[in-house]
């Protein structure tokens, strides 16, 4: 186990502070001590991801600074994509029938991406059942401990993706290297415990993609409509600049806050229900952070956009349980 810091550690490149964008009134409701949920998300201590995973990955990569090959993979997002949606893989297996590797057919397509573009593995999802506050590392699965009965979900992923992103994961098992036009891909199965496996779409997304506009319209499903999109291209995309969090002022907020109570209410349709309703967005928003301190992963947009989606959901909180 490790303990999360209230504060990150001065770092060169280290996560943000917290947002602090709300009036006064939202900063001191009661509304997070009475649903024990804490006012702000903890910060880890900041730690630069291994250069020796990366070095294992892609030798040539080895001197790159890490912003710059962020940058390159999202360049390469949508290319990415185009290659995960050709192959065929099963969105689960269970685990007494989960092989150390899986075949995966590439369906012919007149624009397929390069090679390097395709997943290098498949990430089998299992939950390290850690607390909400105080999260567990992401370690890998010993596959004899395995419940048989329990069915797993597969994520295929890029070694390269992760090894970029997250300073906490160990090293992949070297993948298969590629060898031109195939018709499959053989994939090792990697079992890794994670705090929050429902959550961990989020993050797989979000790290394949950096797109921090779709992932706070995953977190915040009912502003999705108000939210502002970011270009494909973003300059910020890779680099440690929370420029996309940057643009919502407070009164945006404030805004945005209102919006979401109204939304809880009207699909609730009493104060007790729209508080439930709130409450699935705080735990997906917390099963986010817990995944991203497992893995180690500080993109100073990620960080940004879950402080902001837990100020508007607390804030809509606060308006609900305060019947304003």
């Amino acid at each position: 186990m490790f303990q999360v810091a209230s504060r990150p550690a001065h770092h060169h490149g280290a996560i943000p502070e917290p947002l602090n964008l709300m009036s006064s009134h939202y900063q001191n409701s009661s509304v997070a001590q009475k649903l024990n949920i804490p006012r702000r998300l903890a910060r880890p201590a900041f730690a630069e991801p291994s250069r020796d995973a990366l070095a294992r990955v892609d030798p040539s990569l080895a001197n790159v600074p890490f912003e710059y090959i962020r940058k390159m993979l999202a360049g390469n997002a949508n290319q990415m994509l185009t290659a995960v949606s050709l192959l065929t893989i099963p969105n689960a297996l269970p685990c007494a029938h989960l092989p150390p590797t899986l075949d995966a057919p590439i369906r012919p397509s007149s624009h397929a991406p390069d090679v390097s573009a395709f997943p290098t593995h498949v990430l089998a999802i299992l939950s390290s059942r850690s607390s909400a506050t105080t999260p567990t590392m992401a370690s890998f699965a010993d596959r004899s401990s395995l419940p048989a009965s329990t069915t797993v979900p597969l994520y295929p992923a890029s070694a390269l993706v992760l090894a970029a992103h997250c300073a906490l994961l160990p090293p992949l098992p070297q993948g298969l290297p590629p060898t031109g036009r195939r018709a499959a891909l053989t994939l090792p199965i990697i079992p890794l415990t994670i705090p929050s496996p429902e959550s961990f779409p989020l993050l797989h997304a979000y790290l394949h993609t950096m797109r921090p506009d779709t992932l706070l319209a995953s977190l915040l499903p009912a502003l999705a409509s108000s939210l502002p999109q970011m270009p494909n291209a973003s300059s910020s995309a890779g680099s440690n600049r929370s420029v996309y969090v940057a643009q919502f002022s407070a009164d945006r907020l404030v805004r945005l806050a209102h919006t979401l109570a109204g939304a809880a209410l009207q699909r609730g349709g009493s104060q007790n229900t729209a508080i439930g309703v709130l409450m699935a967005h705080v735990k997906a928003v917390n099963g986010l952070w817990q995944n991203a301190c497992a893995l180690g992963v500080f993109d100073a947009e990620l960080w940004g956009v879950m402080d902001l989606a837990w100020e508007v959901i607390l804030a809509a909180m606060t308006k609900i349980s305060e019947g304003r």
